[in-house]
């Protein structure tokens, strides 16, 4: 009798559960037995989903007759609609609401975009440290992720992360299909200058790849720092497929939904993966997610913001007391700082240190990659008080 072990996957053997929910897990694993548990490590926001969203929630429930029931698979018209009015506006690329695929958020999103466009053995450029999840959804489509390391540069005593053209240039070969953009950078907060990528958008046109965008934290920029969307020069489309989240900005991540945009072509073959994997996103969420984008710049939405960049300033605070610890890259975007330590042992080891004996939830830098190790990501998402509180027993602890 052969061994289960011969049934799996041989893919699904080389993927590995992400750094962040093996962090969460153990830390759940300790609330379990009654240990108080202070975690910078899941980038959930702190805030609820806005009230103007939520009054106009039971008005659908009760006067949407077909609310409970499967939606066409793309996704409900009006909000696909919705949004390539909105692309037109924001990025000035004509868009279809047949470009447009309801997700069950960006993370499908980036799932479908990779399955899609890889063959075993091509390969997919990211820029390291780089989202976890990247890895796997590339591996588990028979495919190589290949880290492209991002160069720290100092300007006017301000250090700052950038794209190394070069290097990545020559990483480049025939099994390149993508070259994956997270802006503003997850977990490094970089948010990189439109003059680097235009350059980059070069080297893609180039080598005729596509451009896969993942666009979660577009919101969250800090500092009056320039935010620029690789995604909408003209010249790289129909070779493009973006990647975005209702998730963060509105405070709905429990809702699971985000969209794909990307050429008619691709994504009539996508709709085949959709159609074989949800068939389509709940209703109810898609409602939602339309109701979201009927104010431009709510007054809730605003405050959310400026509450993260007082977390940002409390957790800068906090590390100028630790320098003798941590050196750390002032994050422009996005709500992680990504801290390099000063200790001779390996982020894993940190980071379930600080677990089991200061009681602290941060993620272990290697889970970003390679290039990510003797780092610690901390999530300035949560609460005042849990961030305070996390820092606190972190002060303590190395001060000890």
């Amino acid at each position: 009798m052969k061994n289960l072990d011969f049934f799996i996957n041989k893919n699904l053997k080389k993927a590995k559960l992400s750094a962040i929910k093996q962090i969460a897990y153990l830390a759940e694993e300790e609330r379990k037995k009654g240990e108080d548990i202070a975690s910078l490590a899941v980038g959930i926001p702190f805030y609820p989903m806005p009230k103007y969203i939520k009054d106009k929630l039971s008005k659908v429930i009760y006067e949407k007759k077909d609310i409970d029931k499967y939606t066409y698979f793309p996704g409900i018209h009006p909000l696909r609609e919705k949004i390539a009015q909105k692309i037109q506006t924001d990025l000035n690329i004509p868009t279809s609401p047949d470009e447009i695929l309801i997700t069950a958020g960006s993370m499908m999103a980036l799932k479908y975009a990779i399955s899609a466009i890889i063959n075993p053995g091509d390969e997919i450029i990211v820029f390291s440290p780089y989202f976890s999840s990247y890895f796997d959804q590339v591996v588990l489509s028979g495919g190589k992720l290949i880290e492209s390391p991002l160069k720290i540069i100092e300007n006017n005593n301000q250090k700052n992360y950038t794209i190394d053209l070069e290097y990545t240039e020559k990483l480049i070969n025939k099994k390149t299909k993508a070259i994956i953009v997270n802006n503003p950078h997850n977990p490094t907060g970089a948010v990189f200058s439109k003059e680097e990528l235009i350059e980059l958008a070069k080297l893609i046109k180039k080598y005729d790849l596509y451009l896969i965008t993942d666009e979660v934290y577009d919101f969250l920029i800090f500092d009056n720092v320039s935010y620029f969307n690789i995604a909408s020069i003209s010249w790289l489309w129909p070779k493009v497929i973006r990647c975005y989240s209702f998730s963060k900005k509105y405070g709905m991540t429990g809702w699971r939904v985000g969209y794909l945009h990307t050429n008619k072509m691709l994504i009539n073959h996508i709709f085949k993966i959709h159609d074989s994997t949800i068939v389509c996103v709940n209703h109810l969420a898609q409602e939602v997610a339309l109701i979201a984008l009927s104010k431009e710049n709510d007054e809730e939405i605003l405050k959310n913001i400026n509450k993260l960049k007082e977390n940002q300033n409390i957790a800068l605070n906090y590390f100028q007391e630790l320098k003798n610890f941590f050196n750390i890259i002032k994050p422009k975007g996005a709500y992680y700082i990504f801290a390099k330590y000063n200790l001779p042992l390996d982020s894993i080891s940190v980071a379930k240190k600080l677990l089991y004996e200061a009681k602290i939830a941060v993620v272990p830098g290697v889970g970003f990659g390679k290039y990510g190790e003797y780092h610690l990501r901390f999530s300035f998402a949560q609460e005042k008080d849990e961030i305070n509180k996390a820092f606190e027993r972190l002060k303590k602890y190395l001060l000890k």
